[in-house]
């Protein structure tokens, strides 16, 4: 008798952890994946240039200033930083 116990209390416990996991960790919400390569999140355009081998040379410049860098993947070519980096990479970019 007292192993159907044990298991219905191993069980019960691990039930309300299942709840418990399930009330704090939740869904996941995040936002469908962007599929037309718009979407660049925390990324901040400094340019937009016509060519892929404009773009990497502006990328190219950013990196040697110290500047993190990179570009989207379909034309018109946009050159992107993080919000903190963008007024050194707009200095950098005007040199």
């Amino acid at each position: 008798m007292t192993a159907i116990y044990q298991t219905a209390i191993v069980f019960g416990v691990l039930g309300l952890l299942a709840l418990a996991l399930r009330y704090f960790v939740g869904n996941d919400k995040r936002p469908v994946p962007d599929l037309d390569g718009t979407d660049f999140g925390l990324l901040s355009e400094v340019a937009i240039v016509p060519t892929e081998e404009a773009a990497n040379v502006l990328v190219q410049k950013l990196k040697k200033n110290g500047v993190r860098a990179t570009r989207s993947r379909n034309a018109p070519y946009q050159v992107m930083v993080f919000p903190q980096d963008v007024p050194n990479a707009r200095l950098v970019l005007k040199s």
